[in-house]
């Protein structure tokens, strides 16, 4: 391999990398983000149970629950699919374009 498409190769891996970091510091942020909404609507929810409606309020809170956890979920595949994708085209290219390198 030549000193060129062995540059070309590390510039597309080290691109793939700063990607992973910042889609790891976006899931970090969206748990947070997620945790402190879960956190209010449960409060809001509990604030809300009187002596007769006990079991209400308790049902919102359990909805409420679920439906986070499903929505994290569901935000964290997305992301997670979107950088396997990203990471796999531009290793591909960089590989593609190596292979386009004229030999000497």
């Amino acid at each position: 391999m030549s000193q060129e498409s062995e540059t070309v190769l590390r510039n597309s891996l080290d691109a793939v990398d700063r990607y992973r970091r910042r889609t790891i510091a976006g899931v970090a942020a969206l748990f947070v983000v997620v945790i402190v909404a879960l956190g209010s609507l449960m409060g809001a929810a509990v604030s809300g149970i009187t002596e007769r409606g006990a079991f209400a309020g308790q049902t919102k809170v359990l909805f409420t629950s679920v439906l986070a956890q499903m929505l994290f979920l569901a935000v964290c595949t997305v992301i997670v699919a979107g950088y396997i994708t990203r990471m796999t085209k531009t290793i591909l290219r960089a590989i593609e374009l190596m292979s386009k390198e004229p030999p000497r």
